[in-house]
């Protein structure tokens, strides 16, 4: 203890210590500096997912099939199975998607049209216009706040005040989250598009796209062939992009026409149940078989982490995306209140008060 104080003494006072030893021969400060802000990222598996599994499957079994090696038949029949399962999920994502769309969605949005078109005609009494969509919208200085409470049993003042547009920073919130989730899943397709179809060398022939380890039992992929690349665009990325957008617009324009704050947060986890189908069948039907390979099969990142504004702040534009897309989705984008007045809030904060207010009979 003694000694590790003297070291941490100023040079002045070291001097009547022990003697701090000197660097060895050739070793300057700049060394140790450039080392912490650069270093290269080693080689990783996919990730453990039906898009990996079937990346996996293609690129390991028509190399072997290619090469001659082991049981080529049972390496055929692995990876076709593979890729029409993936395929499968990949067509139950679009048909939920447009079944959503068309049992859910569409029936949502009318019916919140409707409420507040009545909602529109009781609030500006006969100062009213008629918008494109059909529907009518108050001349705006001609709100009259005092008419709420009279409003008629046939209007639901409950679902009017429980509309996510009635509470915007809340809803603001919730859509923000929604987007997160697709964003993680879109930063993932991103990243595995760049590292294999532009760091990962293009090759001319199948039988160079893996180096075999027999030491650890893996493989490191070295290169893809332009028709495997092509296949990889087309068939994988492409369409899990386009998933991906589906699902950011059609879960925000459902969240937007969720006639309860409950029901909001509920429709998200559903809305998460879609994205999420390619964890839950490569868990529940691949085998344990396939899912080694595509852990023991490491891509070369290719590329250093530099200690710069890209390297350390770049990732946070995702964020700015999120933000500028629910803003410009809820103040200008959003088509399930077209021309909507903002005028709800202004009546149901009093109202919501009441109905959340614990009354005086001992209730917790």
């Amino acid at each position: 203890m003694f000694s590790l104080l003297q070291q941490a003494r100023s040079p002045g006072e070291a001097s009547t210590g022990n003697r701090v030893e000197d660097p060895p021969n050739g070793y300057t400060p700049v060394q140790e500096e450039i080392h912490e802000e650069e270093f290269e990222f080693d080689p990783e598996p996919l990730t453990p997912d039906l898009y990996g599994v079937g990346i996996t499957s293609l690129i390991r079994d028509v190399r072997k099939v290619a090469l001659g090696e082991g049981r080529c038949a049972l390496r055929i029949a692995k990876a076709f199975t593979t890729v029409a399962v993936l395929c499968l999920t990949i067509a139950m994502q679009v048909f939920l998607m447009f079944e959503f769309k068309r049992l859910i969605t569409q029936r949502s949005v009318h019916e919140i049209r409707l409420l507040y078109n009545d909602f529109e005609m009781w609030m500006y009494e006969d100062f009213t216009e008629i918008t494109s969509s059909g529907f009518h919208r108050g001349i705006m200085g001609h709100f009259n706040a005092d008419r709420f409470d009279d409003m008629p049993d046939h209007i639901d003042k409950e679902a009017i005040c429980s509309t996510p547009l009635s509470q915007p920073y809340f809803f603001i919130c919730i859509l923000m989250i929604w987007s997160f989730r697709v964003v993680d899943d879109l930063r993932q397709l991103v990243f595995y598009m760049d590292l294999l179809l532009k760091r990962t060398d293009t090759i001319s022939s199948v039988r160079d796209m893996l180096e075999e380890n027999k030491e650890d039992h893996t493989v490191v992929l070295r290169g893809l062939t332009l028709p495997f690349k092509a296949l990889l665009l087309i068939f994988i990325f492409i369409p899990r992009l386009v998933i991906d957008l589906v699902l950011l617009w059609l879960g925000c324009r459902w969240l937007t026409a969720t006639a309860s704050f409950g029901d909001v947060l509920l429709n998200a986890i559903a809305l998460e149940f879609v994205l999420l189908m390619k964890d839950l069948v490569y868990n529940a039907v691949v085998p344990k078989r396939n899912q080694w390979e595509t852990g023991s099969m490491l891509v070369p990142h290719k590329r250093k982490a530099h200690l710069d504004w890209k390297g350390c702040m770049g990732a946070f534009a995702w964020l700015i995306i999120v933000i500028a897309w629910v803003l410009l989705y809820v103040f200008k984008f959003q088509q399930v209140l077209p021309d909507y007045r903002w005028d709800i809030h202004q009546v149901c904060e009093s109202y919501i008060d009441k109905l959340t207010t614990l009354t005086s009979g001992g209730h917790a």
